[in-house]
């Protein structure tokens, strides 16, 4: 139960360490956000850069696929003479229309003014007064004599804007009209191949004059855009990049056309997007790392409860070899003991039985025969006792004089210290109650005592006057203190910091557990200790303990 208790502070202690850590690791994982935040901005406006450069690289392989396929259409037609075969002239168109899926529409407007739209010959009307021949991407490509890419404001059939791809046909070699595939400028990016954009950007085309004309669901920034475009313009500045708002946008070039691509992205909301990535991210290590945790302290608890276990089991046999080690040197001198008012008994009951023969018992010897056997017996008895309290299993909690039961321990090695001629002195106050374990206090001090009678044989082995033993006990309101003296060999300094937490020995022969269980007796079952007060003249162990001992500590 006290182990249960003590597991279960030791798991919310861990808990808590565990808590504390995974808020530093948020924390540390926040702070080096923040530090790489600015350096997570520069990478991606890189980025942005470097995607710009690759739209406008796409892009021109784009017109050029265009006005290559207009060109090898304008060949075909000056090599055949279908410029001025109407009929020739529409089905061409139709069958051009079919095979180049990526115009809207295709046109061809002739010298005469007769224009021709997806193969369908389109009159002019009564009261049309324009001339068709001025219409600007017309006039360019005629002017020029070569391919031209125009942008139109709204056509006439598609009614949106639309960007005419325009190249001359000639006939006889002289300009005979111009030929054009019309793309709406609303499709333009979709149109491109290995053309993707990351998440939560955009991009645009910019013409010569400043007007954006892809669509972009922003019409603000749109607009933005644009007047910033036609600053630039006047000021005649060289346009690499622009900063608008949170915006941060990427402008290149198209070198054919004098036009621009930019690609941009609203750095608050990609650091907002990024921060949601990070922050799911991070709680996911967050809750791993403490599952993890969880995961191993109960690994931990589990191992170390069945470890406990066995360790306990293995602590059980040592005990009990130290208490049979102890038993056994405390047994011979018991039978002597026992012997000795046996004996005396047998004496008394032999005078007996020869005064009686010879007529010589009166009351008077009798009397003083049967007192001596009274006090033969009452001293047999009181050892059996002693004995009997000494090695009881039960470990009940009772009230009993401390003095007293140490003198009943001295009566129990009387014999075995006295075979040693070791003297024992004791020094204690009189009345000093405990409700304790007697009889674990008594092993405890017993191993002291051995200890103590085992070191003055081996230094005094010619100087018997010097084994000497010094037992004190004093008591204040809450500890009784029992110190145990001598001047034998003493503690070395290697052994002084390990002698009562590990199985170590000073002796020659000797398992060194006595003082290790004794510590852990006193620990775990009188609330106590077993301290070293001093390694050497005199070795003194202090043996402490509670007066009042409770079922629960």
């Amino acid at each position: 139960m006290k182990f249960m208790k003590a597991l279960k502070e030791h798991n919310l202690k861990i808990y808590i360490i565990i808590i504390i850590s995974s808020f530093f690791l948020v924390a540390l994982g926040a702070n080096i956000y923040v530090g790489a935040k600015a350096k997570i901005t520069e990478l991606a406006n890189k980025n942005k850069v470097a995607t710009s450069e690759n739209i406008v690289d796409n892009f021109q392989i784009w017109l050029d696929e265009r006005i290559n396929s207009l060109v090898r259409a304008a060949k075909f037609m000056e090599n055949t003479g279908v410029v001025s075969d109407d009929k020739k002239i529409k089905n061409f168109i139709v069958l051009f229309k079919q095979n180049a899926r990526e115009f809207d529409i295709v046109q061809l407007l002739r010298e005469d003014s007769e224009i021709f739209v997806n193969g369908k010959h389109i009159l002019k009307p009564s009261d049309e007064k324009e001339d068709r021949t001025s219409l600007v991407w017309y006039a360019e490509t005629k002017n020029t004599d070569a391919p031209t890419v125009n942008f139109m404001q709204r056509h006439r059939v598609l009614n949106e804007a639309t960007l005419n791809f325009c190249v001359p046909v000639h006939k006889d070699g002289k300009f005979a009209a111009a030929f054009c595939g019309v793309v709406k400028t609303s499709g333009i990016f979709k149109n491109i191949s290995n053309f993707k954009l990351p998440p939560n950007s955009y991009s645009f085309l910019v013409t010569h004059g400043g007007e954006v004309l892809s669509p972009m669901k922003d019409t603000a920034l749109k607009e933005k855009i644009e007047r910033k475009f036609r600053e630039l313009f006047l000021t005649d500045e060289d346009i690499t990049s622009l900063n608008i708002g949170s915006n941060f946008i990427s402008v290149a070039e198209i070198p054919t056309l004098n036009w621009f691509i930019g690609a941009g992205t609203d750095n608050e909301l990609e650091l907002a997007e990024l921060n949601r990535v990070v922050l799911k991210n991070a709680l996911v290590l967050l809750f791993a790392f403490v599952a993890l945790a969880l995961t191993a302290n109960f690994l931990h608890n589990f191992m170390y409860a069945k470890i406990k276990k066995l360790q306990d089991e293995y602590e059980i046999l040592l005990t009990h070899k130290a208490k049979m080690s102890e038993a056994g040197e405390l047994i011979s001198g018991i039978n002597h003991q026992f012997i000795q008012p046996v004996n005396s008994l047998n004496l008394m009951i032999s005078t007996l039985l020869m005064l009686q023969k010879d007529g010589k018992l009166d009351v008077e010897n009798l009397r003083s025969m049967l007192q001596s056997g009274q006090k033969s017996v009452q001293l047999l008895s009181n050892t059996i006792e002693i004995f009997r309290n000494f090695y009881k299993t039960s470990e009940n909690i009772e009230e009993f004089d401390v003095a007293q039961s140490v003198k009943n321990l001295l009566t129990l090695m009387h014999t075995e210290l006295s075979r040693a001629n070791v003297r024992v002195n004791l020094e204690a106050s009189e009345g000093i109650k405990a409700r304790q374990i007697e009889n674990i206090i008594q092993q405890i001090l017993l191993i002291l005592i051995h200890n103590a009678k085992d070191a003055v044989v081996e230094k005094f082995k010619d100087d018997l006057g010097g084994r000497e033993i010094r037992l004190s006990v004093s008591a204040d309101g809450q500890k009784c203190r029992i110190v145990v003296s001598d001047f034998g060999g003493g503690v070395s300094e290697a052994l002084k910091d390990k002698i009562l937490t590990e199985p170590k020995t000073t002796k020659k022969q000797g398992s060194g557990i006595g003082l290790y269980f004794g510590k852990k007796l006193a620990n775990e079952k009188i609330n106590g200790d077993i301290k070293l007060l001093s390694a050497a003249n005199p070795t003194t162990f202090e043996l402490s303990f509670d007066v009042d001992l409770r079922a629960e500590f």
